[in-house]
């Protein structure tokens, strides 16, 4: 009983973990987006 418990606690702490990171990865592809789309509007300026 209490190794499936402890089991069920590593499950649990994996998905936090699993979903924080994912968390993290749309940020930074949000932020990520955002300079490109302020690059291409500079280059376009430059042209």
């Amino acid at each position: 009983m209490i190794s499936k418990m402890t089991s069920f606690a590593q499950l649990v702490i994996y998905l936090k973990l699993a979903l924080a990171g994912l968390r993290l990865g749309l940020k930074n592809r949000q932020v990520g987006e955002k300079w490109v789309s302020d690059d291409c509007s500079y280059l376009c300026k430059g042209l």
